[in-house]
């Protein structure tokens, strides 16, 4: 019998997604799935600025939305996180984890004892005598707020991992491996944007773009002097769901005009890795994330990258439960929940 699969609890900058599916090996289906919205001011750059409202907000929606599993697996991003790719000399397994600490304290810029450290193994090069390395520095502080807020909300962390790489999973299972293809992985969220080119299937370059889409809800509420919460339906309607046709044009105008400031961040990105990897040229592009359903933001990344864009469907591969899961509620947040997603197809025997 397979595993059960751990709970999928993204806990973003504005909204909690929490996924909960079951995985054999004919079938992948989703169980339940919730959303809660936060105050812009709950979480701001990653801090916990008001712990309990966060851990109220993910204990009604867990009861709300009846999930069951308490085994769950977290994930974080942005400032707290470092993630390299390296090139160390052959070395074994327990060579490896012996020697990573040091290695680590070389390429990040946090006291080493203040951050767990990780690695796994890309590619082998034994003609060479060198091996590529992905290491993986999570700063301890970070760790242990979302882990406080996942117990206090009455849920057993069990697993955390990086969003850039939850939402490779979500990716893979819906998309397939993309074997003998570049493509890029732009996943949107409120506060920054997770950038992970897969060359082969293996992560070739990350990086996290410390900016999102809750700028442009920033914009619209200067502009018209409005509550967040207003400035955040008004970016997200469509021009026949506003007052009024002028204000339509307006809103399309400034969302047009941030847009192009995140496609700049993204494609100066973009240019980095071109010019330091020889022989990689994207082949595709996918969008997930909030920031993806929002079709201005979508067609100006599109058109300043040049490039075959598509948003990511998180359930393209995942039969639905219409019995427990609001399909209404998933139509309408569309490729918000990849990185739930992506952290709901860890199992309970994973570390």
């Amino acid at each position: 019998m397979a595993s059960k699969n751990l709970l999928g609890v993204d806990i973003g900058s504005h909204t909690i997604k929490v996924v909960e599916i079951s995985q054999t090996k004919k079938n992948v289906e989703l169980l339940r799935f919730g959303v809660a919205e936060l105050p812009s001011d709950a979480i701001v750059d990653g801090a916990f600025v008001n712990f309990p409202v966060v851990v109220e907000r993910l204990r009604e929606l867990l009861r709300k939305h009846k999930f069951k599993q308490k085994r769950c697996a977290l994930a974080i991003s942005g400032t707290a996180v470092i993630v390299k790719k390296i090139s160390l000399p052959q070395m074994t397994e327990d060579e490896l984890q012996e020697s990573v600490q040091w290695e680590a304290e070389q390429y990040i810029p946090f006291d080493i004892k203040d951050v767990n450290v990780d690695v796994e193994v890309l590619n082998q090069h034994p003609g060479q005598g060198q091996m590529d390395v992905l290491l993986v520095a999570a700063k301890k502080q970070v760790i242990n707020d979302h882990v406080a807020v996942a117990r206090d909300a009455g849920l057993s962390p069990t697993v955390m991992d990086v969003t850039t790489f939850t939402a490779q999973n979500c990716l893979e299972l819906n998309y397939g491996n993309f074997p003998n293809e570049v493509v890029a992985l732009v996943n949107i969220g409120a506060s920054s944007i997770n950038l992970n080119v897969l060359a082969d299937g293996t992560t070739a370059f990350t990086r996290d773009i410390l900016v999102g889409s809750s700028v442009i809800t920033e914009e619209i509420q200067k502009r018209f002097n409005l509550p967040w919460d207003e400035a955040e339906r008004y970016k997200t309607r469509t021009p026949d769901q506003l007052p009024n046709q002028s204000l339509a044009r307006e809103i399309k105008k400034l969302v047009k005009r941030v847009s192009d400031t995140l496609a700049t961040e993204l494609q100066r990105s973009l240019d980095f890795f071109a010019a330091t990897t020889a022989n990689m040229q994207i082949a595709k592009v996918y969008l997930s994330g909030g920031g993806a359903m929002n079709p201005e933001l979508v067609s100006v990344i599109s058109d300043r990258l040049a490039l075959p864009t598509e948003i990511v469907n998180p359930f393209q591969n995942i039969t639905i439960n219409p019995k427990f899961v609001d399909l209404e509620l998933l139509r309408h947040h569309a490729a918000q929940p990849a990185v739930a997603v992506g952290l709901a197809l860890r199992r309970q025997d994973e570390q």
